[in-house]
């Protein structure tokens, strides 16, 4: 009996030591489940963060590439033009210098007589056909002048007629976009134009100067040839001047004339005025830049043109020339137009920096004329 209370009081601490152990058992159970939890919410966490670091890090990046976009467009819109109007003004003045000098050297250095054309082999029809293919380019009255007005020893109307033949064809070349090769001339400025109405002046001007300035090196690239062919369709355009006013060579002598003597300062035109082309399109963004040019049966009128006789400032003469019709355009013009905000709404300002130079038709008063006979000798 003795032995058996001793062995239940032994027995009774095992019991605790044991309930001890199986209460610690439980509670490192749980404590390992929830370290195993936490463990996981951790990891989550740890995963979140990663997401969380890889989006900042590609908010960043796209942060610092928009912040360069951003500069760069600033510095375009923010771009001061490489030229002002003055030295616009002056590559103009230059190019018209050239167009005179070069109609005069031209007009006085062949010889004209209708009686002579039209004796020769041939004359009539040559004569006939410069002036059929010449009706696109130049105006009626122009044109009938030339074949009637004697010519022989005042080359005066020669010289006015190949004035307005070059400043036309240089009208062209100042303001082509694609020098027609690639045949977008027309849409290209109907866009420009939606831009123009709808953008800001420092946004359309950029636009215009790079487009401009693309579209040209593909031009140029798909035709290398091209400032040569310049060259050969306005010096040929000269060439139907002379003979339909009667030169005494033939188109094919005059033809060679004109290469030999008078290429280098037809190619000298050609490069004058794609260089303004350049200086208006894209090099001036600040405005818009574009060559005046007084179409032939317009009424004279001093605040837009010029008398071609008439000294800058005379006010007088500009009087005198009212209500007389303009014969042709001897020198082109600049015209500057801006875009700005008036009380809230966009409006554009125009201004005559340079009025084209104009000859009347006044200018053949005097002048002896004869009938052109369309019958071949």
């Amino acid at each position: 009996m003795r032995l058996q209370n001793e062995l239940s009081k032994q027995e009774s601490p095992n019991d605790s030591l044991k309930s001890g152990v199986q209460k610690l058992q439980s509670s490192n159970s749980t404590l390992t489940h929830q370290l195993a939890i936490k463990n996981a919410e951790a990891q989550q966490l740890a995963n979140e963060l990663l997401t969380l670091k890889k989006r900042h890090e590609e908010t960043q990046s796209l942060l610092e590439s928009r912040t360069r976009e951003l500069d760069v467009s600033k510095a375009l819109l923010a771009k001061a033009d490489s030229l002002s109007c003055a030295d616009v003004i002056s590559l103009l003045g230059a190019l018209n210098a050239g167009i005179l000098q070069t109609a005069a050297f031209i007009a006085d250095s062949f010889e004209f007589s209708f009686d002579r054309a039209q004796a020769r082999e041939g004359g009539v029809a040559e004569m006939l056909d410069a002036r059929t293919k010449l009706q696109d380019v130049m105006g009626a009255a122009l044109l009938d002048l030339l074949g009637r007005v004697k010519h022989e020893d005042h080359p005066t109307l020669i010289q006015i007629a190949l004035q307005s033949s070059i400043v036309e064809f240089s009208r062209w070349m100042v303001s082509t976009w694609d020098y027609d090769v690639l045949q977008a001339e027309q849409p290209l400025m109907e866009v420009y134009q939606n831009i123009r109405e709808t953008e800001n002046q420092a946004v359309a001007g950029r636009w215009r100067a790079l487009t401009r300035a693309h579209a040209q090196k593909i031009a140029f690239r798909e035709d290398a040839q091209h400032s040569t062919l310049l060259v050969t369709n306005l010096s040929e355009a000269l060439v139907l001047v002379l003979v339909a006013a009667g030169c005494v060579c033939t188109y094919d002598e005059t033809s060679k004339r004109i290469a030999s003597a008078f290429g280098a300062r037809i190619s000298a035109l050609v490069d004058m005025a794609t260089r303004l082309n350049r200086a208006m399109g894209e090099e001036v963004t600040s405005a818009d830049l574009w060559p005046a040019y007084i179409e032939f049966g317009t009424p004279f009128n001093g605040d837009d043109m010029r008398d071609m006789y008439a000294e800058d400032g005379d006010d007088a003469n500009a009087q005198e020339s009212e209500g007389h019709v303009v014969l042709c355009t001897t020198e082109l013009g600049l015209i500057r137009s801006e875009k700005a905000q008036v009380e809230g709404r966009p409006e554009f300002s125009t201004t005559h920096l340079v009025k084209a130079k104009v000859a009347l038709e006044s200018v053949v008063d005097g002048m002896e004329v004869v009938e052109f006979e369309d019958d071949e000798a």
